[in-house]
């Protein structure tokens, strides 16, 4: 049941990394907090959030290793897939500057959780579409 720990890891770790977006808009809307003491947790998120998208690939390959024995076709597979290419724009952003990789990266993001929902509430969904 190793598998299990490591996906709800990985959903946590998601969560904390994508925590200075959906902080942001919370707080903007609702919340209106101010002072130091929001600023400096805003800013130690974002300095984990690289790290942990690094972290977030490399258990994911593990955990669908141990749930499926192997590389198969599954939402777990298409999650990994968007996952990657979500960090890939984010790591192309940061080494060229250009305004329209991070605009994907953050739209990539959106489809990376509409992907965790489907892993989540229909994991074997692929075996239905597929013939």
């Amino acid at each position: 049941m190793m598998y299990v720990f490591l996906g709800w890891l990985n959903v946590a770790l998601f969560a904390v990394m994508t925590a200075p977006l959906w902080l942001r808009f919370l707080n903007t809307h609702f919340f209106h907090a101010q002072g130091e003491g929001y600023v400096k947790a805003i800013k130690k998120l974002r300095a984990v959030h690289k790290p942990l998208g690094g972290v977030i690939l490399i258990i994911a390959i593990v955990h669908g290793y141990l749930a499926l024995g192997g590389l198969r076709l599954h939402t777990g597979t298409l999650l990994l897939i968007v996952t990657a290419v979500t960090a890939g724009l984010g790591l192309s952003f940061f080494i060229f500057k250009k305004k329209a990789l991070f605009v994907w990266h953050r739209w990539m993001a959106l489809v990376v959780v509409c992907f965790v929902l489907l892993h989540l509430i229909w994991p074997g969904a692929v075996y239905y579409l597929l013939p």
